[in-house]
């Protein structure tokens, strides 16, 4: 018998309420269990599935357990004009760029100690998927057009 298999044997046989997912079947049990077990955990959390499976209703029971205190900030990058991309998750400086006549905070600072679900990243330009993942990396990033290291700490 796989550990997974005993796991399962773990959780009541009855409908599971978790925010807004509820199941009882045994797979959405599984995703509720490690669900619970990484909340406590700092770690940033890959959440992938079919168009329409949840993978918000999942985002979203994450933060809840984790830091619900905190902001939740979902950006769906296709939804974005690319051009602006960049801008909207890092931030700018005043006079990065023509149109940038005030400072703007990211979404990834807005964050704060929070969650940020970027939606349809496999979408976005392969140029920012390497800052993302430099940001993911180092914990770190800056505004465009900005000279100082942010601190990046949501998960």
């Amino acid at each position: 018998m796989s550990s997974t298999a005993r796991d399962d044997k773990s959780i009541p046989d009855r409908y599971i309420h978790f925010d807004e997912i509820i199941g009882k079947g045994r797979q959405i049990k599984l995703v509720l269990k490690k669900i619970r077990e990484i909340a406590d955990i700092d770690v940033p959390v890959l959440i992938t599935g079919e168009s329409g499976t949840g993978k918000e209703l999942v985002a979203h029971a994450l933060h809840n357990a984790s830091t619900p205190d905190k902001p939740f900030i979902a950006l769906n990058c296709s939804a974005v004009v690319p051009t602006l991309l960049e801008s909207e998750l890092f931030g700018h400086e005043k006079g990065a760029f023509t149109g940038a006549d005030t400072h703007k905070t990211g979404r990834l600072e807005y964050a704060g100690e929070g969650t940020v679900l970027l939606d349809e990243i496999g979408d976005m330009a392969m140029d920012l998927q390497s800052k993302l993942l430099r940001v993911l990396q180092v914990r770190e990033f800056e505004r465009v057009g900005g000279l100082h290291s942010i601190p990046y700490k949501a998960r």
